[in-house]
This record gives structure tokens, C-alpha cells and sequence, in this order.
């Protein structure tokens, strides 16, 4: 369980990947919006750049944005997915939660 009150156990969500999963799941984005314990990451100038340099070396948009919120991002670490294979060969620990 996250502790929303807790910022050393929330849950980060990258920008761009949340618009990926609303593609996919129409309404996602007011659901996952109400959930307590996370913080949405931008895509700022940094992430949009590197964002880039990840997808012109093949990683897919739908998750370069949490290739580099994981890599060099405010808070290092995994990745909670239920794609893992998408992030293979990127250095990334991706965890498989599983299809919805």
C-alpha cells in the first residue's frame, strides 16, 4: 500500500506514459488522476530530450518517458508495468503487475 502522505513511498507517474495508457483504456487518466500516493512527473525539457534520444535508438515512445524517470529521474528505480518486455535491453527493473 502506498502512503500518500509518505513522499518516500509514492508512486511516480510519468506524464507521457499516462497518456499512452489513456489511449489504450479511454478514462484512464481521470482514474489513475484520483488515486492517493502518486505524483505525476512532467515532461519537461530534459525528459522530452531524452525521451527522444531513447526513442531514435528504438525504445518505444509509450515508455521512454519511464526508461528516463527510472534512469535519471528525480526518483531511481523500477518500473511498474504490465509490459516488461518493453523495456528490455534498457537497464531498466521493470515489474511485471500484469494485463488488466
Amino acid at each position: 500500500m502506498v502512503e500518500a502522505s509518505d513522499p518516500d513511498q509514492r508512486a511516480h507517474v510519468p506524464a507521457l506514459c499516462l497518456v499512452a495508457a489513456s489511449l489504450e483504456l479511454p478514462g484512464a487518466t481521470s482514474h489513475v488522476g484520483a488515486l492517493p500516493g502518486l505524483e505525476f512527473l512532467p515532461l519537461d525539457f530534459a525528459a522530452a530530450a531524452a525521451v527522444e534520444q531513447a526513442v531514435s535508438a528504438g525504445v518505444d515512445w509509450r515508455h521512454a518517458h519511464a526508461v528516463y524517470a527510472a534512469v535519471a529521474g528525480p526518483v531511481e528505480g523500477q518500473v511498474l508495468t504490465a509490459a516488461p518486455e518493453a523495456y528490455d535491453g534498457t537497464e531498466v527493473w521493470a515489474v511485471d503487475i500484469g494485463k488488466p
